[in-house]
């Protein structure tokens, strides 16, 4: 029996769509309790509240295309793509960059960015607006950005092959300065968090509610940490132009849309970090006393922090 070219491939292709599945279904879950929130919690700016509910919508939009494109495909593959000749490997060799296809990876590079951005925005936050540390990841995002859309043209074009050919002499320093940032992202998130932790807990404030600031599934979810983990774990295999890249391509391109899901969640939520804590524990590192510096940016889950505060001293004082 000859054997088979694309039998990795394919397998790599199942577990990957497999797996996806069962990914589409978290950020489905996410997505609703997102808006249940939304609905529950009224505090903040109705702008706010928006931006929120418009960006969880469209990540979903775009994964649910990621989705239905790599599921069409595959079944096409699969049953209509015995019947040629050669087979499967015919069918990937000519249909790699047929245009639902292409749809799909647009969708993904489109997921990656939004995400990318909406980290950046989180690490703007919480380094306390400071513009130095952004120099660096913004030049790698820009940079990432025209190495995708050429990835995409090249990719898209007849004969074009996103797993290979010339599209992986764009996509390795593309992803490559993707993964890469998404690392540094998380590096910097993560330092900044647990110093601020620690500042928090060396402070005489009692209070019950540090407890979704400080914990490690706080610091795991706000840094990114598994987008940037799975991020590594498809470069590698990517990069040596192995079949296998597909399955960790499939889950990382899910992570692109549900580790900003978990972030949003936490805000609308009420339990992320935000300017007025930031600002919180920078006076208890540096020693200062009083209430914190009054920001104008005040987002919806500065709002909520502070309504809990004050809906708790009420309760204190009626109890009194």
């Amino acid at each position: 029996m000859a054997s088979n070219p694309t039998r990795v491939f394919e397998h790599s292709y199942y577990i990957g769509n497999y797996l996806g599945g069962i990914l589409y279904g978290l950020e489905l879950f996410l997505y609703f309790l997102t808006l249940r929130k939304l609905r529950k919690h009224k505090a903040g700016s109705t702008r706010v509240r928006r931006f929120f509910a418009i960006y969880s919508t469209l990540a979903l939009v775009l994964l649910t295309i990621d989705i239905s494109c790599n599921a069409v495909w595959g079944e096409i593959m699969w049953i209509e793509g015995r019947e040629l000749p050669e087979g499967v490997p015919q069918f990937i060799a000519t249909e790699v960059s047929v245009w639902y296809q292409t749809l799909g990876s647009t969708s993904v590079v489109a997921l990656i960015f939004m995400g990318d951005a909406f980290l950046l925005c989180r690490l703007f936050v919480i380094w306390g607006s400071n513009w130095l540390i952004m120099i660096i990841p913004i030049l790698a995002y820009l940079a990432a950005f025209a190495l995708a859309i050429i990835q995409l043209v090249v990719s898209g074009k007849p004969g074009g092959n996103f797993f290979g050919g010339k599209s992986i002499n764009f996509g390795t320093p593309y992803y490559a300065i993707t993964i890469g940032l998404n690392i540094v992202v998380t590096t910097l998130i993560y330092g900044r968090l647990v110093r601020l932790i620690g500042a928090l807990n060396r402070s005489t404030e009692s209070d019950k509610s540090l407890k979704f600031y400080t914990n490690a599934a706080a610091v795991f979810i706000e840094s990114a940490a598994l987008y940037s983990i799975v991020g590594i774990m498809f470069l590698v295999p990517y990069a040596a132009q192995s079949q296998t890249s597909i399955a960790f391509g499939q889950v990382w391109a899910k992570l692109t849309c549900i580790c900003p899901q978990l972030i949003v969640l936490r805000m609308v939520s009420g339990h992320a970090w935000n300017r007025q804590r930031v600002t919180e524990a920078e006076n208890s590192i540096n020693g200062r006393l009083g209430s914190p510096r009054d920001n104008p940016a005040i987002d919806i889950e500065n709002e909520q922090d502070s309504a809990s505060r004050k809906s708790a001293s009420l309760s204190r004082h009626d109890g009194v």
